[in-house]
């Protein structure tokens, strides 16, 4: 391998697709950020995927552009992107309508075809009735018939990405080993498809792609996509993986037990571990492979936890966005308590798809500075309740402080509130664009780059910054404020099921 090589690495974010260029001694080479998605887009509706597809184009150009490569420099393509999302594939290899975006619950009507089979879906695939790959198989079969019997596989956007830059056809679509958990069709220990469940349930696995790891070729940039990027034909394309395996990868988190808050358009936070246990009690958690062989990690998010403040902070122009959010709360005065429902578009885990937002509490002492403090420390809540089912599975705890990557993790007041909640230090990480260099490691190490993909990702992903500790205090007063918002959460479940049943106005 030349010490010339580069890899690329592309992650589909929610807000934005991004590109990175990654040379041989793992340092960033080029860089970029196209495709705002609209906010709406971003709360549910479907993705179009030519749209989706051209902004990959862009930014792979332009990563390209900032590193100053030659075509045969580049010795890989890796994509990576949400785990939730399902793109139905034709024979030819294209998308047949738009994708389903992670954030859609409209498919949690068809769960209860699945929860009869509830207790063998956490077990095989680590994974709870979710509004996933599975649920929205069914919902095509229930709801869109003529699109259902045109399928020819169902992937993942990414992969479909992948698909269509190495210009296969759809029997040839692939489904990555990190994606397993978000399909409750899957056997994730076994890395095959439980396909007596799906025959039970009146469907055809030959609809099921091949599933291959992370790191696996899948075909060669083709001539159309190589002409458009200056390419030469044939370079090779990777299967990639998650977005959430790929920011593990990308953030060097290959610890026992090793926590990670992602703080971005979806807030997550995910634990690193070596085996494979299920949360059977709160049936909360997903338990999926991380991109290193053996290894596995439990996560919980919050559906659209950062779009929250993205969505606060364009109704006035006041409020400050997300990443300059620190100064106002430093500012942060002795107000009444005010505690804030997160789950605006449905709450994801467990699923609850008739959940949305409120505030309670509101006074008029409280200022638009508040309520950003309140949506922040509704995601800490969660997160909280996360940890209590982790402990539950037998996860080693106290490696260290927790790794926080994303948009968020530019605010330290932000991990403070976090840290205070939850009672743990707080580390921000700079590794830059996290997901995408994760991405691109596996580009790398698929192509020969990189002979250990866990030494190629500690030297890429280089050192976290300083610890951020909890205030105990603090910690005992969200403790008990954390136990009036689970009162507020059970409180309103009703509500929320009334309103979702009342017509619009």
């Amino acid at each position: 391998m030349s010490s010339q090589a580069i890899s690329i690495g592309v992650d589909l974010g929610t807000s934005s697709t991004r590109a990175v260029a990654l040379d041989v001694e793992g340092n960033l080479r080029g860089a970029a950020r196209v495709g705002a998605v609209p906010l709406g887009q971003r709360a549910g509706q479907g993705i179009a995927f030519d749209a989706l597809f051209e902004s990959v184009l862009a930014a792979i150009a332009q990563a390209l552009a900032e590193a100053g490569s030659t075509p045969g420099q580049v010795a890989g393509i890796a994509i990576c992107g949400q785990m939730a999302g399902l793109c139905a594939v034709d024979a030819r290899g294209q998308a047949l309508g738009p994708c389903d975006s992670w954030l859609d619950l409209d498919c949690a009507s068809t769960l209860d075809l699945l929860r009869p089979h509830e207790e063998e879906i956490i077990q095989c695939a680590g994974s709870q009735l979710i509004a996933g790959h599975a649920a929205k198989w069914l919902q095509m079969r229930e709801q869109q018939p003529e699109r259902y019997r045109a399928v020819c596989k169902l992937t993942t956007p990414s992969a479909l990405v992948a698909l269509q830059l190495a210009g296969l056809n759809g029997s040839e679509a692939f489904f990555d080993t990190t994606h397993l958990g978000f399909n409750n069709f899957a056997d994730v220990p076994a890395s095959c498809w439980n396909q007596e469940l799906v025959w039970a349930l009146g469907l055809d696995a030959a609809r099921l792609p091949r599933i291959v790891e992370p790191w696996a070729r899948i075909g060669g940039l083709s001539n159309a996509c190589a002409e458009r990027l200056g390419l030469l034909p044939g370079t090779p394309i990777f299967a990639g993986c998650g977005d959430i395996a790929a920011t593990l990868l990308g953030s060097a988190a290959f610890e026992d037990g090793q926590l990670l808050d992602i703080a971005g358009t979806g807030s997550v936070l995910c634990a690193v571990r070596r085996d494979f246990a299920v949360d059977r009690q709160y049936k909360t958690l997903l338990t999926l492979r991380h991109c290193l062989p053996d290894l596995y990690y439990s996560a919980g998010y919050v559906g659209g936890g950062g779009l929250n403040l993205d969505w606060l902070a364009s109704l006035r122009e006041q409020v400050r966005p997300p990443h300059e959010v620190s100064a106002a709360l430093r500012e942060h005065a002795a107000v009444p308590p005010l505690l804030f429902a997160p789950h605006m578009g449905g709450r994801h885990l467990p699923l609850a798809a008739d959940r949305r937002g409120a505030f309670v509490g509101l006074s008029w002492q409280h200022s638009l500075a508040d309520l950003q403090r309140a949506m922040i420390e509704a995601t800490a809540y969660e997160y909280a309740r996360f940890l209590d089912a982790m402990a539950t599975t037998g996860l080693r705890s106290g490696v260290g402080p927790v790794l926080v990557v994303g948009g968020g993790a530019a605010s330290e007041a932000c991990s403070q509130i976090k840290a205070d909640v939850l009672g743990l230090p707080y580390r921000r990480h700079g590794v830059f664009e996290a997901a995408a260099l994760g991405a691109a490691l596996l580009a790398g190490y698929g192509a020969g780059m990189f002979s250990d993909l866990r030494e190629a990702a500690l030297c890429a992903a280089g050192t976290p910054g300083g610890v951020v500790q909890p205030d105990p205090a603090r910690h005992a007063l969200y403790r008990q404020r954390r136990h009036a918002q689970a009162r507020m959460q059970a409180a309103l479940a009703p509500v929320f099921a009334e309103l979702a049943q009342l017509p619009r106005i």
